[in-house]
C-alpha cells in the first residue's frame, strides 16, 4: 500500500505540527514539524527522532544536545524530552515502539 504524504491532514501536536503517515501496527511514524513542543515522556514506548531538515536541540531528561540533519535520537521509555526548534525549521520523522497512542505525558514545571 502507498499512501502520499500530501493526503495526510496535519494536525497540531503537543509538539508541533503532524502527520501520523502510520498509525496501525506495531509501530507509528509521524512527520513532525517542531514548535513549542512540550516536554512528556512515555512509560511503554521507544521513540526514535531521524532528523530529516533543520538545526535545533533535544532535551533528554534536561541534557541538552543540538542536533541535525542525518542525525538519529533514541528515546528510552520513562526519559523527559522535547525537541527544541533552531533558526531553520525542525523537521523530524519519529517513529514511536510501540504507538504512543495513550501514552504521553506531559511535564508541568
Amino acid at each position: 500500500m502507498i499512501v502520499s504524504s500530501d493526503r495526510i491532514p496535519q494536525q497540531r501536536g503537543h509538539c508541533g505540527t503532524i502527520r501520523k503517515l502510520v498509525s496501525q501496527g506495531p509501530a507509528r511514524l509521524v512527520h513532525l514539524f517542531v514548535e513549542n513542543a512540550e516536554k512528556h515522556y512515555h512509560k511503554k514506548t521507544t521513540e526514535y527522532y531521524y532528523v530529516l531538515n533543520g538545526t535545533g536541540q533535544v532535551s533528554l531528561d534536561d541534557n541538552i544536545q543540538p542536533i541535525k540533519k542525518g542525525d538519529v535520537i533514541k528515546i528510552e521509555p520513562g526519559v523527559k524530552h522535547r525537541a527544541i526548534e533552531g533558526e531553520e525549521l525542525l523537521e523530524i520523522l519519529v517513529i514511536e515502539v510501540p504507538p504512543a497512542i495513550g501514552d504521553s505525558y506531559i511535564v508541568n514545571e
